[in-house]
């Protein structure tokens, strides 16, 4: 039931539920990602806790000022940052060990060499998402390319297992898109950098809606570059005003990319209008996947419905 990726400069640049629901048509999205617990191997099986957790006192960042996107002009800054050590070891061949991430590749793919090439551009990526989310990663991680026939579930572009040793993995066919790729590993590395933030316990029960939708505020940019979208408002109105307007809860039913654009926009709204407190609270003290399952009437004195409404209200 799992499924689904830098720049910081003066110009910064600019996660699917697969099995069990059906594909959507072809797009740019395709499927992103959704934390799982950590297996290295088709065999190990996955523990969830269901402990409850003290909530996490964290501050992240506000939003970062909207930048225009323009890749092959914009000024790069070098991540500074280097973790030592090796992360786990993942299927493939071992291709490169960048600053804080080891990358792995399979048959049917990238090329080695443009497996490097997304290595470098991924880790411009983290460091833009660290500083976008105040969070940084404390251990190296692994990264794996494989061919879309070793998806874990039908559609599925990426996932992140954060519950063991972090490491993540995204699935793509020679040839295809390598942007949409970046942006799918971003996404997978904006869900480690969840891990670090609140703990893994909390992420492995975290609401399906509140863990992607952050995923995909923290990936920023990135996110953003694949519809033209000037913010993630924007993004979901269009969402919207095209007749997307049922619940949250069920969108990713009929079409995943679009849950997870409204998913996002969902997150930033209660971010912007009642705080990071509030919603590192809610996130942190996480009660399933199931989405919408989070406690927001506790948290916001308001039931998810009631929130998702108030906001449809400000996309009409």
């Amino acid at each position: 039931m799992t499924a689904l990726t830098s720049v910081v400069g003066l110009l910064t640049l600019f996660v699917l539920l697969g099995a069990g629901v059906p594909e959507p048509s072809p797009s740019m999205y395709s499927a992103a990602a959704v934390v799982a617990p950590q297996q290295l191997t088709p065999s190990a099986v996955a523990v969830v806790p269901t402990a409850t957790v003290t909530p996490i006192p964290l501050h992240p960042t506000a939003t970062l000022a909207r930048r225009d996107f323009n890749e092959t002009t914009a000024v790069k800054v070098a991540p500074t940052s280097f973790l030592p050590g090796r992360g786990p070891a993942l299927p493939g061949e071992f291709v490169y060990a960048s600053r804080r991430v080891d990358f792995y590749v399979g048959r049917g793919t990238f090329s080695p060499e443009q497996v490097i090439e997304l290595a470098l551009k991924s880790e411009h990526a983290l460091s833009y998402m660290q500083r976008r989310f105040a969070v940084t990663l404390n251990e190296r991680i692994s990264a794996g390319v494989y061919h879309t026939s070793l998806a874990p579930g039908r559609g599925t572009r990426g996932i992140a297992y954060t519950h063991g040793n972090t490491n993540v993995r995204i699935y793509y066919r020679a040839g295809e898109d390598m942007h949409n790729a970046l942006v799918i590993l971003a996404h997978e590395f904006a869900h480690a950098l969840q891990a670090e933030a609140y703990g893994k316990d909390a992420q492995s029960r975290s609401d399906l809606v509140l863990l992607e939708g952050l995923a995909s505020w923290i990936a920023g940019e990135y996110w953003l570059s694949l519809s033209g979208a000037v913010s993630f408002q924007e993004l979901a109105q269009n969402h919207y005003r095209a007749g997307y307007t049922s619940s949250l809860a069920t969108m990713d039913r009929r079409n995943q990319n679009v849950a997870y654009d409204m998913w996002v926009g969902f997150v930033d709204y209660l971010t912007r209008t009642y705080g990071w407190d509030k919603f590192n609270t809610l996130y942190a003290n996480g009660r399933g996947r199931a989405a919408g399952s989070a406690n927001y009437a506790e948290i916001y004195g308001k039931s998810f419905q009631e929130l998702q409404n108030e906001w449809y209200a400000t996309l009409r």
